[in-house]
């Protein structure tokens, strides 16, 4: 079915009815509901559509594929499976992108590899300029398939008879605004107008309809830009070789002209035979690479500093933690103090690693030694403070309690310790792919960070907390997501009666929200967060 699809001379008409299709779904999934298990239902159809119309595009499919496609989906099952409204506004924009991203690595016009930053302006050039163009082959693809009981010259008086009606639009409107002026009863039939057209708008179907037809347009642009890429001025003189007296040639898969040069040919002699490109040494350009002297001295005085801050300090940076403070400093004012100063540093000091690994000029073998032994100081430093840092957040937690920032920052700060430790690998085992196990390494802490259960593992905290201080701060517990609730709600019952009120006050939001919800708007932690709250009012 899906070779006779890709063979058919409809092939174009096919997919714009299925990209409607899509569009169909789409409004039925989201127009006038939350978002719930329609996120992950929208994105399996997308990849499904994708794949069926623009399969002669796709590369071969490898393990990254399989990886970023688990990453996608185990982000889109969150809208499904929890609550949390931070993490469902930052995966509203980051699946998206992650989606936009793995079709141009399968189907785009360049063969980027997947770690290449040059995929980003692939993806720009394929979501933009490249759907963009083929939104004018709807109405092509209109025209010739209502127009196939015409002529040729019925089409083109068609054709001719809509480019006029879009040309007199300006006209008609600097007209119109100038009669209406001029004659005030023309004037109060054109005020009728809006109140109709407002009566129109809120007829029921018809912002269903413009919904449907915008989406189908913007589906149908995005695939067949895939499929009918279009190549540029600039990209077209760099292939054809037009100085060589290139002869076109066509290439299936880019739908785009290739040039073979022609012999040369003499003064008087006429011949059509076209002759194989000579082979050419290609130029290739050396990568940019920084001098390693220049990169020695600035690891050297960097390292200095580094190892200074960390001897002069070494006496209380860890010793908070056994009660030795710095003098006048309270557990609060110690946690505070530097702490963001310390994870800038570190950020810099991990950037400052990335250039060192990856663009420095190989030097002899004791040159490379000593590079390996400041770049191990470095991360060492950079390592002690991260762990400074750390320990102060968790005193600041004991004394404050856990809330979002914090535990994100938490999550943060590991993240920069696994970024830190590959970066160690790397100075050793200098045959290890950097950026590609920082980008895997990326998006597997992203998804964790997603199935961690934070609202779950904030209210724990702050409930062990309690346990040992005494002290609980029920209204921003009460605050926390449906992911909470069943533990929230056995803590009010078990320990602390108080948290009651304020949970009672969350079912009637919970009531309110809920009373017009459909199932596309279903979601697993707001549902079991429902029961719980019907329980607790009962009891």
């Amino acid at each position: 079915m899906i070779d006779k699809i890709m063979a058919s001379p409809h092939r174009a008409l096919i997919t714009l009815l299925s990209a409607w299709m899509l569009a169909i779904i789409h409004q039925y999934l989201f127009y006038g509901n939350e978002i719930g298990v329609s996120y992950p239902i929208f994105v399996i159809l997308f990849y499904v559509f994708m794949y069926l119309f623009a399969r002669d595009r796709m590369r071969s499919f490898k393990f990254i594929d399989a990886f970023v496609a688990a990453v996608v989906l185990l982000l889109s099952l969150t809208f499904l499976l929890y609550d949390n409204e931070l993490l469902y506004v930052l995966n509203f924009l980051v699946v998206p992108g992650v989606v936009i991203l793995h079709m141009t690595y399968l189907m785009g016009r360049k063969q980027k590899q997947w770690w290449e930053i040059g995929l980003i302006g692939t993806a720009i050039d394929h979501l933009l300029p490249q759907a963009i163009r083929h939104w004018g082959t709807v109405a092509a693809i209109a025209v010739r398939a209502g127009g196939r009981g015409m002529g040729k010259s019925q089409k083109t008086v068609v054709f001719k008879v809509l480019i006029g009606l879009v040309a007199s639009l300006p006209i008609l409107i600097v007209v119109v605004a100038l009669l209406s002026s001029a004659d005030g009863v023309f004037d109060q039939y054109l005020a009728g107008f809006p109140e109709w057209l407002n009566q129109l708008a809120f007829t029921p179907g018809i912002p269903r309809i413009i919904w449907i037809i915008i989406a189908g347009v913007l589906l149908f642009g995005y695939v067949w830009g895939f499929v009918q890429p279009m190549q540029y001025e600039a990209e077209k003189r760099a292939n054809a070789h037009w100085k060589n007296g290139a002869a076109p040639t066509v290439d299936k898969r880019d739908h785009s002209y290739i040039f073979s040069p022609v012999g040369p040919v003499t003064k008087g002699e006429v011949t059509n035979k076209i002759t194989p490109e000579p082979e050419r040494t290609p130029v290739q350009r050396e990568p940019f690479r920084l001098d390693p002297i220049i990169v020695g001295t600035m690891l050297l005085v960097i390292n200095v500093v580094y190892v200074l801050f960390v001897l002069v300090q070494f006496s209380y940076l860890f010793g908070a933690g056994e009660g030795h403070l710095p003098v006048d400093l309270s557990y609060a004012e110690y946690a505070r103090s530097g702490f963001a100063e310390l994870i800038l540093v570190t950020g810099i000091n991990f950037f400052i690693l990335i250039v060192a690994l990856q663009y420095t000029r190989p030097s002899g073998r004791a040159g490379s030694v000593v590079h390996q032994v400041f770049l191990l100081i470095l991360v060492s430093c950079s390592s002690i403070m991260l762990y400074s840092a750390f320990m102060r957040l968790n005193l600041y937690e004991q004394a404050y309690g856990y809330t979002y920032i914090r535990f994100l920052v938490y999550a943060f700060m590991i993240f920069l310790a696994l970024l830190l430790l590959i970066a160690g690998l790397r100075i050793r085992y200098t045959s290890i792919p950097l950026i590609r196990w920082y980008i895997v390494l990326a998006l597997t802490a992203y998804v964790a960070v997603n199935y961690v259960g934070m609202d779950n593992r904030i209210a724990e905290l702050n409930i062990e907390r309690y346990h040992q201080t005494g002290n609980i701060d029920a209204t921003y517990l009460a605050s926390l997501s449906a992911d909470a609730v069943p533990l929230l709600r056995a803590f009010a019952l078990e320990e602390y009666p108080d948290l009651k009120r304020e949970m009672l006050e969350r079912q009637a939001y919970l009531e309110m929200d809920t009373s017009d919800r459909s199932w596309p708007s279903y979601n697993v932690a707001r549902h079991r967060a429902e029961l719980e709250m019907s329980k607790l009012r009962t009891e």
